[in-house]
């Protein structure tokens, strides 16, 4: 099993229901950046993933991998922000894909710090 390539991430701080949206890129290195500018580390172990944004805000995703899906919590330590993640792997092009309109936007980015 292997998660090394882009993902969408679908992430809820609060874990409202509303979810926002980030794509995360996981390098063979142990390495990940996201489109919305962070980067970290990330590791592997029997399924269960785990990923921690570096240096600040501090977030942390635990999860399960089962196929082409994960889903778990996540926290930021910094602020004290906790929520419900799942994430994806994208199966057509991204020139062809919708976008869905969200009510509520998030108020937090995907390491759990906030918008800019």
């Amino acid at each position: 099993m292997s998660i090394v390539g882009t993902w969408t991430l679908h992430y809820s701080f609060g874990c409202s229901g509303t979810y926002a949206q980030a794509t995360v890129t996981f390098n063979a290195n142990g390495t990940f950046h996201t489109s919305d500018g962070f980067s970290g580390h990330w590791a592997l172990l029997a399924g269960n993933v785990h990923w921690v944004y570096e240096p600040t805000p501090s977030a942390a995703y635990s999860g399960n991998v089962i196929g082409g899906a994960m889903n778990g919590m996540m926290t930021n330590f910094h602020i004290g922000a906790q929520g419900c993640w799942y994430a994806t792997i994208p199966t057509i092009p991204a020139a062809f894909a919708t976008e869905k309109k969200v009510e509520h936007a998030q108020q937090l980015d995907s390491s759990g710090g906030r918008k800019k």
